[in-house]
This record gives C-alpha cells, sequence and structure tokens, in this order.
C-alpha cells in the first residue's frame, strides 16, 4: 500500500475530529463512536491487505523490495510475519469496534 493510499484512507478521520470539536456537546460521543468505526474499518482493510501474505515489504522490520517480497520463497518465508501482523490489526480493529459500541451505547 503506497503512503498516499493510506494518508487517504485516513483524511476522513481527521475531517470527523475536526467536526467532532465544532459539534455541540450532546453529540461528542456519537462523534467519537463514528470515528472508532471509521479507524476499525480502516485497519480491517489493512489487516486483509496484509494477510493476503504477498506484502512483507510493508512489514516493519524488513527490508525488502516489492519485487523480492512478490516471489514464492518470500512469501513462503515471510508469511508467518504477515500472518501475526495481520491478526494484530484484526484485534485492533475489534478494540476500536468494541470502544465504539461502548460511546453510543453507554
Amino acid at each position: 500500500m503506497k503512503t498516499s493510499t493510506a494518508i487517504l484512507l485516513m483524511l476522513p478521520c481527521e475531517i470527523l475530529t475536526i467536526s467532532s470539536i465544532l459539534l455541540p456537546s450532546e453529540y461528542i460521543e456519537y462523534a467519537g463512536a463514528l470515528i472508532m468505526f471509521y479507524i476499525a474499518g480502516v485497519f480491517f482493510i489493512i489487516a486483509k491487505y496484509i494477510l493476503r501474505g504477498d506484502n512483507a515489504h510493508l512489514i516493519s522490520g524488513i527490508s525488502i523490495s516489492y519485487e523480492e517480497a512478490k516471489l514464492p520463497e518470500n512469501i513462503e518465508k515471510y508469511a508467518k510475519d504477515s500472518k501475526r501482523t495481520g491478526r494484530i490489526l484484526q484485534i485492533t480493529g475489534v478494540g476500536c469496534l468494541v470502544v465504539g459500541l461502548y460511546l453510543i451505547l453507554f
């Protein structure tokens, strides 16, 4: 994933943050919940992208090029790191969903 794509995924979150400052105080919890739902969606999209296993060049600490990451032996070699990183992002996304639900319900 390119940096510009990541910035575009996070841009609506910044807009929601600014709009939550401008909202009346009664709606702050709803704005926070909406932000958490959006962040969870971004985490799930990125996790799905990383869980494919051919994205070792995106994982911090692995210094290989995009072309090298697509080679079958490197996909096999770095699949465990990709799975671990993807699962961490999924768990973080579920945590964001729980916080968002908490803000709406309580």
